[in-house]
């Protein structure tokens, strides 16, 4: 699976996704360790690849998210479909996350 993440429409960092090998692997396009998806990890784990996604969402503990997951479509809390379904954007910055799969 690949994924690119974005600092508005600058790319960041592409990462790779190997679940069968139990490996993620990047490429960084940018110094600013503010802008890029793992910031100083160079070698980042599946368990930080989905830490990162969970990054990208609203809290599991956020008010009334149960109305908010069935408004996107879901039956659960899993980041990975929250981001597909809102490309990771937060309110906060301008980062989001292009899936290529």
């Amino acid at each position: 699976m690949l994924l690119e993440y974005y600092d508005g429409d600058n790319l960041s960092t592409k990462i790779n996704v190997d679940y069968p090998n139990n490996k993620v692997s990047i490429k960084n396009y940018t110094d600013d360790l503010i802008s890029r998806a793992f910031g100083v990890n160079t070698h980042p784990t599946i368990k930080d690849y989905e830490e990162f996604l969970e990054s990208r969402c609203f809290p599991r503990t956020r008010d009334k998210a149960k109305l908010l997951l069935r408004d996107m479509g879901l039956d659960c809390y899993d980041p990975y479909l929250i981001c597909k379904k809102t490309e990771g954007r937060m309110a906060e910055d301008n980062m989001w996350i292009k899936f290529i799969e």
